[in-house]
């Protein structure tokens, strides 16, 4: 796709400021989605996967305020969560074994102060630098963490883990987490807390000097301000809802690993938050929706979910630099304006090159993996487990396929282009 057109907010005309009123009826829409959610979608099933996506979302809205907001790419934010983790455990066990009339909806405040604690201590010194410096210190601090987890079972589990019981809790007004719906409920609440906390650091002071911060350290030096003091508190802050998202996650799965801090953790949080987009508050939270649903479900239908996902990452950052959010705020923008009359037929192309081409390559993946993992040669077993004949008509067909809908990609985009280009001149390009 064009990259005028969906690459970055800046490609698209400049919204007005949002009134206060159309802020109200945005989190009254956000509240309604998540109340209405567990009723279209009641089985088990679909609410332990929406309960997956609530917790990701919390943690990749906290990791946001570190990428997005001031600009540190951090290597380490799992370790925070996975600090909390711990610490939710722990408070859940003790509740249980001492008896304390304290419901389980009071953990992810334990997760909170040990994820602040951990920023406070790890983040005095990873946020004295940085840039590439504090990636760097940051993928050492993971590191570190994780193999100390790793040498210490006795406290951390080692790979069995420490279990426990979120049932064990009082009850309060008849809530003890037994079921998959109080749970989904919980982290739906803790979500729109957290959002709307999260949302309000962005609004402050803080939150405009870390933003300062990460367009023009030495600006801000100049007039005053401290920039590692900056990037300090901003690191608290994240380190203390990413604790939220650990304790809610040890919560829903009641089993904490040491795994927990590894760097994959810290990795998928970084590709959901790309995928949704770093220069929009709710982008986040639509990376974690989608990731977490691509990391789910598509596990459960094919072995290659990974190259996948990883494609799709890749898809994101070089087309669509803006994410899902930067991507549908771009086309809000063209219906607002009215070059949707203009647009459509080079937009309907771009997605049908866009569908034969990801059609043949999945094709192709497909039959790569089946190639190497059936029994018999020439044989390949598709998600839903059917044998189908490796032919070479169908490698022809799925080539065929790729070839074509990427010819067919770049000819539209080109096309897309020039109309795009039109368009913002007030007059329409010659077929």
């Amino acid at each position: 796709m064009d990259d005028a057109i969906v690459s970055s907010p800046a490609a698209a005309p400049a919204s007005p400021p949002m009134s206060l009123r159309g802020r109200a009826v945005v989190w009254l829409v956000f509240a309604a989605i998540l109340g209405l959610a567990p009723w279209c979608f009641p089985s088990d099933t679909a609410l332990t996967l929406m309960t997956q996506m609530g917790t990701a979302a919390i943690l990749a809205l906290s990791f946001n305020l570190l990428l997005g907001s001031t600009g540190l790419l951090s290597f380490c934010h799992a370790t925070y969560a996975g600090i909390g983790a711990y610490a939710g455990v722990w408070c859940m066990n003790r509740i249980g074994a001492l008896g304390i009339p304290v419901s389980m909806a009071v953990v992810p405040f334990a997760g909170a102060f040990a994820g602040g604690v951990a920023g406070a201590t790890l983040g005095y010194v990873t946020t004295r630098r940085a840039g590439m410096t504090f990636a760097m210190i940051t993928l050492g601090v993971a590191e570190l963490v994780w193999v100390m987890a790793a040498m210490l079972p006795e406290w951390f589990g080692g790979e069995r883990g420490i279990p426990t019981d979120r049932t064990l809790g009082a009850a309060w007004f008849g809530v003890t987490f037994a079921t998959q719906r109080e749970v989904y409920a919980l982290v739906a609440v803790w979500l729109f807390v957290c959002a709307g906390l999260m949302y309000g650091v962005t609004r402050t002071p803080l939150g405009f000097l870390a933003r300062a911060v990460r367009d023009n350290t030495v600006r801000v030096a100049f007039l005053g301000q401290s920039p590692a003091a900056v990037r300090y508190r901003m690191q608290i802050i994240a380190a203390a809802f990413a604790g939220v998202a650990g304790a809610l996650g040890a919560l829903n799965f009641e089993l904490v690993s040491a795994d927990t801090f590894s760097l994959e953790r810290s990795g998928i949080v970084l590709v959901f938050t790309v995928l949704g987009g770093t220069t929009y508050f709710a982008g986040p939270m639509l990376g974690a929706v989608v990731g977490v649903f691509a990391t789910v479900v598509l596990a459960t239908l094919t072995r290659a979910w990974q190259l996948y996902l990883g494609l799709g990452f890749l898809a994101v950052v070089i087309l669509a630099p803006g994410g899902i959010a930067g991507l549908s705020a771009a086309l809000l923008h063209i219906w607002r304006d009215g070059r949707v009359r203009v647009l459509w037929r080079p937009y309907v192309a771009v997605c049908v090159g866009l569908a034969l081409f990801v059609g043949g390559l999945i094709g192709i993946v497909e039959m790569t993996y089946g190639a190497r993992l059936a029994d018999a040669a020439g044989v390949i077993v598709t998600p839903g487990q059917r044998a189908v004949a490796a032919t070479a008509m169908t490698w022809g067909a799925a080539v065929a396929m790729a070839v074509g809908g990427l010819a067919m990609l770049a000819l539209a985009r080109r096309r897309l282009r020039r109309k795009a280009s039109s368009a913002a001149l007030g007059e329409e390009a010659p077929r």
